[in-house]
């Protein structure tokens, strides 16, 4: 009895013994170690470009298909699933095939597959996963593994905004420039910049270096200066040559370099006097006393009361160059408003009705035209108003062709008064004188 236990036990033994390497066998085709029986697959991630890959940016990846066993395969699909934060670049193919790979064909002998991808511009910085699909022909079932891939933000700025587009020669002149923090990432230690290579255009009370601390993912600062362009500059566009130097949350130091037009230049301005009125002629003195020339100038006269224009009401000066002045002259007179006399004849004439109203027209250095009015004193005589039919009293007076003989008649008369004077006294004397002769004898 005992020997037949005995001998049942070292069946069960030997039969145990003989079914160990076959489940060693099962186990080796479920990992990556080697064995001389089975192709054993090893699949790895050897690197990405660039590293860590950038959100918004594309990146390159790179894996490593290896047979660690002693047997060799084929027809092997591998497919790349991806998913957020990853995009798929269109015309890239996601599915690679491997036809075979040999017994041990590993290390430098291993195949190689790649794939690009783009990381979505909102992708937190990190580890994120991307996962990798195998199967083989034939088989009905297949691996996934996933791998990890560095992510970081990118880090870019942005000079979205000047405030000021147009300069005034020899005025200072505020000029903002707003930086924009456009990336995924954070900047730090930012140092801006500009600079005007003909030196036409100059910050005062300042350099033009502005230092900037801190911009976070998506804010916003303003960098402000005060600015003058030179008075004796050429009307024109002029190009700021833009620097922001900044370091990125990895401690990456970057330079941004960009360009800007101001234009200096723009509108003017006049003085405008009374210069004369002389037989009918009203002469007004038209300075340009801005930084800036004018193009096509027009002085008018617009119709307004008190005053009234015999013949053209406009003229045409053409170009003023700053600090340049002209004459110009029309025929102005003075009218009755309302339908009644302004004032009679050795009044003084009130504000209002010595003011008049005149127009400039000109078109400024960039383009666009301007209409200024202006008031001025005009100051009449008595002789001009009478040459053009008008006194200065505001009222219509007929001339007088007998005025000019006046004096003459006055002599004349003068005289002919004093003979018949000498003539009476004449008489008298001789009439008296023969009747006392008569009254003797």
């Amino acid at each position: 009895m005992k020997t037949k236990a005995f001998l049942f036990s070292v069946i069960i033994a030997i039969s145990f013994a003989c079914m160990i390497p076959g489940l060693a066998l099962s186990q080796s085709t479920d990992t990556d170690t080697s064995s001389p029986n089975s192709a054993n697959l090893n699949v790895s991630l050897v690197s990405q470009n660039p590293d860590p890959a950038k959100s918004g940016d594309m990146v390159e990846l790179r894996f490593m298909i290896e047979n660690t066993g002693g047997r060799p395969t084929s027809d092997l699909k591998f497919e790349l699933l991806v998913e957020y934060p990853f995009t798929e670049i269109p015309g890239e193919e996601y599915i690679k095939t491997v036809s075979a790979l040999k017994a041990y064909q590993q290390g430098a002998d291993a195949i190689t597959i790649k794939f690009k991808v783009r990381v979505d511009k909102d992708a937190i910085k990190g580890s994120n996963q991307i996962k990798l699909k195998r199967s083989e022909v034939g088989m009905d079932y297949a691996v996934i593994q996933s791998f990890v891939v560095d992510v970081t933000g990118s880090e870019y700025a942005q000079i979205i905004y000047v405030d000021k587009s147009i300069l005034s020669p020899g005025e200072e002149t505020p000029l903002k420039f707003t930086i924009t923090n456009v990336g995924t990432s954070p900047l730090q230690n930012l140092v801006f910049s500009w600079n005007e290579k003909n030196g036409v255009i100059l910050p005062v009370y300042s350099d033009d270096t502005k230092y900037i601390k801190y911009i976070d993912v998506g804010e916003s600062t303003d960098v402000e200066y005060t600015v003058v362009a030179d008075v004796n500059t050429d009307p024109g566009l002029y190009q700021l040559d833009l620097t922001l130097k900044f370091d990125a949350e990895s401690g990456v130091s970057q330079e941004m370099n960009t360009k800007a037009g101001i234009f200096v230049g723009g509108a003017t301005d006049f003085d405008v006097t009374f210069s004369e009125s002389t037989a009918g002629q009203t002469s007004l003195s038209v300075a340009n006393i801005g930084n800036n020339p004018a193009l096509s100038v027009t002085v008018r006269i617009p119709e307004q009361e008190n005053f009234a224009v015999s013949g053209s009401t406009s003229s045409i000066i053409g170009n003023l160059d700053k600090g340049d002045y002209t004459i110009v002259s029309f025929q102005i007179s003075q009218t009755m408003a309302g339908g009644r006399m302004n004032r009679t004849i050795g009044q003084t004439p009130t504000a209002s009705q010595s003011n008049l109203k005149v127009q400039i027209e000109y078109t400024d250095t960039t383009g666009k035209r301007y209409t200024l009015e202006k008031s001025v004193s005009i100051q009449f005589r008595s002789t001009d108003s009478a040459t053009t039919g008008q006194t200065t009293t505001g009222f219509r007076q007929q001339s007088n062709p007998l005025a000019n003989y006046l004096p003459y008649i006055l002599v004349a008369a003068l005289i002919a008064a004093g003979l018949v004077c000498y003539r009476k006294r004449s008489y008298l004397r001789t009439h008296l004188g023969r009747r006392s002769k008569k009254g003797k004898a």
